[in-house]
């Protein structure tokens, strides 16, 4: 079982599903858009992180916490895609959003913590916006 399943399964649902309106979100993996780590190259990338979640103990599902960065070196170019982000993965009139196929076998119930926010420019002058969400997920096979 890889842990990186669901983060996978968010990323390619962001490259398929969020709308950019300077063009696509992301376009690959590994590529704009990472997996628990964000390199130094591309200036402009996307990275989901996880960190501890628990155990739902009850049924085949976990709640994990995801924390989605962008880095840009525009300020209103990445607040504008953290938005987006944070609205196809959030129904804030609801307070979560359920995505019943996020992949033909997965489904998850998503809970942002915060609205997305500014972290302190980065030495290299680039900017970092950042929200962090629970996602209660079928567990990855």
């Amino acid at each position: 079982m890889s842990d990186k399943v669901l983060l996978l399964d968010l990323v390619n649902y962001i490259i398929t599903y969020a709308s950019d309106p300077d063009g696509m979100m992301a376009t690959a993996d590994g590529v704009d858009i990472f997996r628990d780590w964000m390199p130094d190259s591309p200036t402009n990338s996307i990275a989901l992180m996880e960190y501890p979640g628990t155990s739902s103990g009850v049924c085949n599902a976990d709640e994990r916490n995801i924390s989605v960065q962008v880095r840009n070196e525009s300020y209103e170019k990445a607040r504008k895609k953290i938005w987006s982000i944070y609205n196809l993965l959030y129904d804030p009139e609801n307070d979560i959003k359920i995505i019943d196929d996020i992949t033909a076998s997965r489904w998850v119930i998503v809970n942002a913590r915060q609205a997305p926010f500014n972290l302190p420019k980065t030495d290299d002058g680039r900017f970092i916006f950042i929200f962090n969400m629970g996602v209660i997920s079928s567990r990855d096979e």
